[in-house]
């Protein structure tokens, strides 16, 4: 007959990266279908790829490059993380089923709690998850809405010749509807664009009560709301493949416009329930550009 189990050491181990993506429309952490892969920030070659769990968190239990054991085997209490020195990481993320763009984006690791970096961990308290922005291939959802545009910025003047113009690669999209927050979208590297979020609450009829029943109000069919959108750019030359998620979300405002048939100014839109809202024709100026 054995005896009691004698425990000689017992070690913990503390993962260096967990990290969350985020539809902002659905309201759901994202992982099928996402490729993330890390590696050390200048050396792309020594990437390793990082693996959901059971609750869409991607996790690496090991940093690529040279092994420090002291930053893998601890408590994960105050302690362990004093003596931790996180290093700059690039994080890239591409969805194979082509519904959001590709991103890259730098975080120092190991990371304590969900990696997500400054420009993004926002608000009070801030976010724990790292945004996707869709593409304008993205099945839409029922009860969402969306806000399709092809964005164009003017190239260089030549002497002589008619304006040329070229997609505003990685531009933002910005809709506020109402006095709703305000919603981005991120255009591809053709400059197509849409900008997902859930239809806001009905609008009751000035003549009815909000609560139902409300017979002869507005019809859900014929609810409409007012959208205000604004285009960031900056352009980088030249245009990267896949785009810095840091430079892409704080880039300018811009100049935009409509030119179809004529110009005016890109501002006050009309969403309608279940039409997609479409804009054509913007030309993106990025401000300070000449006219």
């Amino acid at each position: 007959m054995s005896g009691p189990d004698t425990v000689l050491e017992r070690l913990a181990r503390v993962t260096p990266l967990g990290v969350r993506f985020w539809d902002e429309a659905t309201h759901a952490a994202i992982a099928e279908g996402l490729m993330v892969s890390v590696y050390p920030s200048g050396e792309p070659l020594r990437r390793t790829s990082a693996r959901p769990n059971s609750i869409n968190t991607f996790v690496l239990p090991q940093l690529p490059g040279p092994r420090i054991v002291e930053e893998e085997f601890g408590e994960g209490d105050d302690e362990f993380w004093k003596q931790v020195h996180p290093r700059p990481f690039v994080i890239e993320v591409i969805d194979q089923r082509g519904s959001y763009q590709p991103f890259v984006m730098t975080v120092s690791l190991p990371f304590r709690g969900h990696a997500v970096p400054p420009f993004v961990a926002t608000g009070s308290p801030p976010s724990e998850v790292v945004p996707l922005f869709p593409t304008a291939s993205r099945p839409i959802p029922a009860g969402i809405a969306v806000v399709r545009a092809d964005l164009q910025t003017p190239l260089p003047p030549r002497p002589g010749e008619p304006r040329r113009l070229r997609p505003a690669s990685w531009a933002v999209l910005e809709a506020q509807v109402g006095t709703l927050p305000p919603v981005r979208g991120v255009a591809d590297r053709e400059g197509r664009v849409a900008v997902l979020f859930p239809y806001p609450e009905p609008r009751p009829s000035p003549a009815r009560p909000a609560s139902p029943p409300y017979p002869g109000g507005t019809s859900l069919q014929e609810q409409k709301w007012p959208v205000r959108l604004t285009v960031f750019y900056e352009p980088e030359t030249p245009t990267p493949d896949i785009p810095d998620l840091r430079r892409t979300l704080d880039q300018l405002p811009a100049v935009a416009s409509i030119e179809d048939g004529g110009t005016r100014p890109l501002g006050d839109e009309e969403l309608r329930y279940g039409q997609e809202l479409i804009v054509r024709s913007v030309v993106v100026t990025p401000a300070g550009s000449p006219p």
